[in-house]
């Protein structure tokens, strides 16, 4: 947006007592324009914005006004829109920067601005510019209420001044987006939304019990395709109103749309179910833009958590999205996401909402069949014909915008990443773990995870319980539950050729993953690091080596194996063993699992198809023989129900 080199004489400055509709549940509606019988009239006053005054650009100009705590404000008018509105607001006692509010017309409802994304807020300023100033300009304020009902009360001044000479500084969000080039090209990520967080998101004392995440649903898996990320519903964010007026259109989805909203981006994680509430609130009820529902599908926010907006979006039909209302003239047929905050200028989006962008993505394209690396052709009604576009597009290529400021140099990558993901879930052969939990020769059910010629594991690594894992190379990816399909994490870490172990070193309920060059063991308790917490020297560079709490202590100790003798020690450290029994004979194969439910784990042997089960880590005969699976099946051994004892699961190559 460019500011007019040419501006009316006077500039309309509004003081305090502009009108104030305070609905006492969390709405207030400031008329810019007018007063109530409850407010004194406006004042009209010839006035200056700065030295440069008249060269400024600006027609209206209200004070520094306090308010109610809110978190959207938005800007609604009657007749021709203004040339541009922008707007600030007073956060934790101090007041951002401007601006700019992209201008919304011709989409039903109330004309109005996009939705302005604060933190709590309890002060703010608006500034218009224009030949004309538009009858019916509203200042719109909500913390996500919902209250339908406005009563008018007088604003007083704000409690903080802003400083002198700012009210001319122009919008920070008005400059074109960062050029692609400028940017590094966003790596294939799977990891979770509680990944390793940028500068701007959340800190840890901001993941409250309150947030996103005590909300989230989990929408059934689609087998055969992406799973569906976790998105938090209507309901559970706080809105269960059904549109009274609105009757869902379900049409073909073609493409997938990608907004930013304007905002400061200071909403913490617990605050943002309110963001969204207050957002749902602008757009639907009549003080607002009047849509009777929210005008994007989903939405995201800057710590990666999805929420479920335009009623009926998550339970459409695999191939269908419901109509939104965010991109005239292409809402039918595209799916709407909408990045809460603004990413111009220096400000990027998070890692976290663009992992989530993806992951959405993947999901629908992948149940509805849309190529991510395609194109879609809608009906445009601006221009009475046909517009083709890619499939995943920003909001820039159909309307006259720079929405979505910086995530649109990312969208090549997030079209890569999301062709990506679907190749990789829907392909023919898979690893199949078929998993029991008291011996029998039946499985107790049966996961599909990883491909052929992935190096199969299961540990406790995310302190989910006992889940598979695969490694390609130095490639890890974790299972995040037992189902299929599953959510993942994927970290890069140590070096391939590198033994791969798992063990509850220090005891405390969850596994690390341990490394093994030659005699040197390399623990790592936080996967997101591909750094080592320690490191230990232990044994003989042949030597087999196990982890397991042969001891009961809680803590899991590495043990050696030379021959059928198992050399065990209360301690890491150098020295004769603590304790050696003989078991098996040379060649076995050795499994190590708390068997029984007891204190300690156990070894147990298997030959061929027969297993040898051992519970008292003692020389002799076994206490329990059976035959499971095949002579050529890879064998693991988990605690599937989370009873406290392990069971074995076999690992299949097969074809879906």
């Amino acid at each position: 947006m460019l500011f007019r080199s040419a501006v009316l004489a006077s500039v309309l400055v509004l003081s305090p007592a502009v009108a104030v509709a305070d609905t006492g549940e969390g709405a207030q509606l400031v008329d810019l324009l007018g007063h109530s019988e409850s407010a004194t009239p406006l004042t009209l006053r010839e006035s200056h914005l700065s030295a440069g005054g008249a060269d400024d650009g600006y027609t209206l100009l209200t004070e520094p006004m306090s308010a109610d705590s809110f978190y959207v404000a938005g800007v609604t008018w009657e007749g021709e829109a203004p040339e541009s509105v922008d707007l600030r607001v007073l956060e934790a006692g101090a007041w951002s920067d401007w601006y700019n509010l992209e201008i919304e017309t011709g989409e039903g409802g109330n004309d109005g601005t996009e939705p302005f994304i604060a933190g709590g807020a309890e002060g703010v300023q608006v500034r218009v510019s224009g030949d004309t100033v538009p009858d019916g300009l509203t200042l719109v304020l909500t913390d996500g209420s919902e209250s339908e009902a406005a009563e008018n009360t007088d604003p007083s001044e704000a409690s903080i001044a802003p400083a002198v000479g700012t009210e001319s500084v122009p919008a920070v969000n008005v400059d074109d987006p960062v050029d692609a080039a400028a940017l590094p090209e966003l790596e294939q990520i799977a990891e979770s939304s509680d990944s390793p967080l940028g500068a701007n998101e959340a800190t840890a004392q901001e993941q409250t019990a309150g947030g996103a995440e005590a909300l989230a649903h989990e929408p059934a898996s689609i087998s055969g395709g992406v799973v569906a990320p976790r998105i938090v519903s209507r309901s559970g964010w706080g809105q269960e109103r059904i549109p009274p007026a609105w009757t869902p259109t379900y049409v073909e989805l073609g493409g997938a749309v990608i907004h930013h909203t304007a905002g400061t981006n200071n909403y913490t994680q617990a605050q943002a179910p309110g963001v969204v509430r207050s957002v749902h609130d602008y757009h639907t009820y009549s003080w607002g833009r009047g849509w009777d529902d929210i005008g994007y599908n989903f939405l995201v926010d800057r710590f990666g958590t999805i929420y479920e907006g335009r009623y009926g979006s998550l339970t459409s039909a695999d191939n269908d999205m419901v109509v939104g209302g965010h991109a005239a003239p292409a809402n039918t047929g595209s799916m709407g996401i909408s990045v809460m905050g603004t990413y111009t200028g220096s400000i990027q989006p998070t890692n976290a909402s663009i992992n989530a962008i993806t992951d959405l993505i993947s999901w629908k394209f992948s149940v509805a069949g849309v190529d991510p690396k395609g194109t879609w052709t809608f009906y445009n009604s601006r221009t009475g014909g046909y517009t083709t576009v890619n499939s995943i597009l920003g909001h820039r290529d159909v309307s006259a915008t720079i929405c979505p400021g910086n995530i649109y140099p990312l969208l090549p990558s997030i079209r890569n990443n999301v062709q990506s993901t679907i190749a990789e879930a829907t392909s023919g052969p898979t690893l199949a773990i078929y998993r029991t939990n008291d011996f029998s020769p039946i499985s107790s059910d049966v996961q599909f995870f990883g491909k052929p010629g992935d190096e199969f594991y299961v540990g406790n690594l995310l302190g989910k319980g006992d889940l598979p894992f695969i490694r390609r190379g130095n490639t890890f990816t974790f299972a995040e539950t037992s189902g299929t399909p599953t959510r993942t994490r994927t970290y890069t870490i140590g070096q391939p050729g590198q033994e791969v172990y798992t063990g509850d070193i220090d005891g405390d309920g969850k596994d690390s993953l341990i490394l093994r060059s030659g005699k040197t063991f390399y623990i790592y308790d936080d996967l997101s690091v591909n750094r080592p917490t320690r490191t230990l020297m232990y044994g003989r560079e042949n030597d087999e080596a196990y982890i397991m709490d042969w001891d009961g202590d809680g803590n899991d100790e590495i043990i050696v194996r030379r021959g059928y003798k198992f050399y065990m020690k209360w301690m890491v450290t150098g020295g004769n063993a603590d304790k050696v029994i003989n078991y098996g004979r040379v060649g076995d194969e050795v499994l190590i699992g708390n068997w029984n439910g007891g204190k300690y784990d156990t070894i147990t042997v298997r030959r061929g198809k027969t297993y040898y089960m051992n519970y008292l880590n003692v020389s002799g005969q076994a206490d329990l023989e059976f035959k499971y699976g095949r002579e050529d099946d890879k064998v693991v051994v988990g605690d599937w129900d989370r009873d406290g004892k392990d069971g074995i699961g076999v690992v299949r190559e097969l074809n879906r």
